[in-house]
């Protein structure tokens, strides 16, 4: 019985990490509109993106490699491996966030002395903003080794508190009339703070750890070899995924900026609580590689639930996401962002489609296949949202661009994964694995409700006739 929930449960905990924070962030915007201003609140949400992208350029893939090695040392009952790899990776966090202090602190003086890189002060904002940045670096340690246990209760347990708590914070401190330069400064100390207590948790769970200054050059050499791999990845996804909410603040301004990133974010989120379901295959994968088992099922059978439940949910968003905006923002915001959100909408219906490949992929350590993939279509993204803005100049026209961009690579990708995995039927499995994301696109795009209804039935029995194919889909698989 203990096997039989804990797929379920990891999901579980996996999707409430990710929606939790979002949805109570959500509620409040706006209200933090209201209090910080457009202009104020857009640059909130930049200097949030600044964050997001130091953390995960600046761990050069750190995050999913310790996973990957700390599941593969339980998976191989090598205790002496695993404290190899938690020492090593203890020793590169140290060293990655005293960098970043460091240059948190030459920023300071610098700002000290009267020189301003920014405007408004904004600098003494990014100044704290870097100091979060060294905090957490040593959040993600904590929560790559709780993962690498499978133990996705503690992790996302105590990074929902966090974010929260740092929410919490952040509505009283403007209800209070402080600024963005407070935000940060309640921001740093409640991260610390909470970074201590998962440090805490992290090392009850392995009593017998022991720090040591040794150097394991074997498993520092492994981290970081795969750690390249997925750093590259990470570098790629970044600069995709948050060069058009920069391309928008600094061409159309932060105040149009504001609403293009909240209709982002929101899809984001989505992306991220699609991935969250299926994430545990990461882990599972690069034990069950070992045993020499075929693992090829479970690619085939994440991959048709990730895409069942993730369109989906795509699909109920499309129909309720206008009365439910304007309930929320009010007729006049949501005007704002309405029309990006749906375009995002379509965006993520083809995007879903590389949650399970990386997952897989990168668990069974096909580092470089997995990561020209990812070049090739997210390359594709920043060249279809560079040419399409250029020609048009509005913030959909990004937009436009990319969905352009992944309804012609995301096809090519699954080419190459089914010539690289399935024996025969690579072209008409790739025309069949992409018909649903095209269904849902055109629903979308043509907002006529006798096309939703024929195209919703044909989408629904291809997905039956191929996806739940009892040959591709053994459901006693997410029940392990």
């Amino acid at each position: 019985m203990q096997k039989t929930s804990g797929n379920i449960k990891n999901s579980s905990w996996n999707l409430a990490n990710i929606l939790l924070y979002p949805i109570a962030f959500l509620a409040l915007t706006p209200f933090f509109i209201n209090k910080l201003g457009e202009v104020d609140f857009g640059i909130w949400m930049l200097v949030n993106s600044y964050v997001y992208i130091a953390v995960n350029i600046i761990s050069f893939g750190l995050g999913n490699s310790i996973t990957a090695y700390v599941a593969e040392a339980l998976g191989k009952g090598s205790n002496a491996k695993l404290q190899a790899y938690i020492n090593s990776s203890t020793k590169l966090i140290g060293w990655i966030s005293m960098v970043t202090i460091l240059m948190a602190i030459l920023w300071g003086l610098l700002n000290l002395s009267g020189t301003e890189i920014f405007k408004d002060h904004l600098d003494k904002i990014l100044i704290v903003a870097t100091w979060v940045i060294s905090i957490k670096f040593w959040e993600l340690l904590y929560q790559s080794v709780l993962k690498g246990y499978e133990r996705y209760d503690l992790a996302s347990w105590w990074s929902i508190v966090s974010k929260l708590l740092v929410l919490g914070a952040q509505v009283v401190i403007v209800l209070w009339g402080y600024d963005l330069y407070e935000l940060f400064i309640s921001n740093l100390i409640l991260n610390a703070i909470m970074v201590y207590v998962q440090a805490v948790v992290t090392y009850r769970l392995i009593p017998q750890y022991r720090f040591s200054w040794q150097i394991k050059r074997d498993e520092r050499k492994e981290l970081f070899h795969f750690g390249f791999w997925t750093w590259l990845q990470t570098i790629i996804s970044v600069v995709a995924y948050q060069a058009d909410r920069f391309i928008i603040a600094i061409f159309l301004g932060p105040a149009i900026a504001g609403y293009f990133i909240l209709a982002s974010t929101i899809t984001n989120h989505m992306h991220m609580a699609f991935g969250a379901v299926v994430s545990w295959l990461f882990p599972k994968v690069a034990r069950k590689k070992e045993s020499g088992e075929n693992i090829v099922i479970y690619f085939q059978t994440l991959r048709g639930f990730s895409v069942g439940i993730s369109l989906l949910a795509i699909f109920v968003a499309y129909l309720f996401y206008e009365p439910l905006f304007t309930l929320w923002l009010g007729p006049e915001k949501f005007q704002k962002m309405g029309d990006y959100f749906r375009l995002f909408l379509i965006y993520e219906a083809f995007l879903v489609m590389t949650i399970v490949p990386l997952f897989y992929l990168n668990g069974l350590k096909l580092l470089k296949f997995i990561t020209t993939l990812e070049f090739m279509y997210k390359i594709g993204i920043l060249v279809g949202m560079v040419v399409s803005f250029w020609i048009f100049r509005t913030a959909q026209s990004l937009i436009i661009g990319q969905i352009v961009a992944l309804s012609i690579l995301i096809p090519i990708e699954y080419l190459l994964i089914n010539q690289r995995l399935l024996k025969d039927h690579w072209m008409l499995e790739t025309i069949v694995t992409m018909l649903p994301s095209f269904f849902i696109s055109a629903i979308i795009i043509f907002d006529q409700i006798g096309i939703t209804f024929g195209l919703g039935l044909i989408t629904v029995l291809v997905y039956y006739l191929y996806y739940l194919n009892k040959k591709r889909f053994k459901i006693k698989l997410l029940l392990e």
